[in-house]
């Protein structure tokens, strides 16, 4: 049950110096300021400055909370899928660095004609884990840091365009659309791609040849590594697909269709500047299982697809929760 609400927003209350930032989809500074006047009131808090800094990703919100009161400087770090229980927690934290004495009185012995308390506080030992996924989770220096709560992946949507060698002759451009599941340490992509037709030619006849196109799909497993609104992975599959080929100045020109199989390694890098969007860019290697090779009815082979080829490539991608 989030403790905070417009209706709460007040003047800031004089013993606490709080700065907090201004994030889309995170309770305001006047909110956390008016819950943490009403834990405290009745009693005498003691100043209290803070400082918040926090980060969206994939899996959620960071809080990182620093608090000085006149004993001591405490710093926390607190994950959750909802910031207004972020709020909440700081609202908590400052609060009892206020008035410690005030707070575990409430806590211990509330009035028994006052309704309890919504906030739950804890002054003994750290807790176990939250099985609740909204509920923080929090490390310091001085308690251990909580199991993460297992979590269901979201669902992404992403859209993309490359330009590529192999098993073209030269680079040709294509278009993808990917579905992904998405954790924090780890992505499955299913990629559908459409390669535009790139030219097959004779070396020793100019004018004869081949276009050569590509339609084909592949599924990748990717290890991210994952730093704020950064993402480092390491995707590796195989695609299957089907090679189209259709002579060019011959006397007859012929249409064949055969089998495209590869394996895929691309290393790259995500941005994320919305916890709902994604931007991206990849190299990936392509491993040609399928070497096709094209003659002439009555010469050679003019082309033989490499053994490797190379993709570059930028995406965008929407994330669903």
């Amino acid at each position: 049950m989030a403790l905070l609400g417009a209706s709460e927003a007040a003047a800031a209350p004089s013993w606490l110096e709080l700065r907090w930032p201004e994030v889309v989809g995170c309770p305001t500074r006047a909110e956390v300021e008016a819950t943490a006047m009403r834990l405290t009131a009745g009693s005498a808090p003691r100043p209290v400055s803070a400082g918040a800094r926090i980060t969206a990703d994939a899996a959620g919100y960071t809080l990182e909370l620093h608090v000085r009161d006149d004993g001591a400087v405490q710093q926390r770090t607190l994950h959750s899928s909802r910031c207004a229980a972020l709020a909440d927690a700081t609202a908590v934290i400052v609060a009892v660095a206020a008035a410690p004495v005030a707070i575990a009185a409430r806590v211990v012995d509330p009035p028994p004609s006052a309704p309890s308390d919504p906030l739950e506080i804890d002054l003994g030992p750290a807790p176990p884990a939250p099985t609740d996924p909204g509920e923080p989770a929090e490390t310091s220096s001085t308690s251990p840091a909580p199991a993460p709560a297992r979590r269901r992946p979201a669902l992404a949507l992403g859209f993309g365009a490359a330009a590529g060698i192999g098993p073209s002759q030269r680079f040709a451009a294509g278009l993808s659309g990917t579905f992904t599941l998405l954790w924090r340490r780890v992505r499955l992509d299913l990629r559908g791609s459409g390669w535009f037709r790139s030219p097959l030619q004779h070396p020793e006849h100019p004018g004869v040849g081949a276009t050569l196109g590509l339609a084909a799909g592949a599924v990748r497993g990717c290890p991210r590594l994952v730093r704020r609104a950064l993402a480092l992975e390491l995707c590796g599959g195989l695609e299957l697909g089907q090679l189209r080929a259709q002579g060019v100045g011959l006397v007859q020109n012929e249409t064949t269709r055969d089998l495209w199989a590869a394996g895929l390694l691309a290393p790259g890098l995500q941005w994320r500047p919305l916890r709902w969007l994604a931007l991206g860019l990849e190299v990936e290697a392509v491993v040609a299982f399928t070497r096709r090779r094209y003659a002439t009815r009555d010469g050679g082979v003019f082309y033989t697809v490499p053994p490797v080829g190379v993709r570059l490539g930028g995406g965008i991608a929407v994330q669903f929760f």
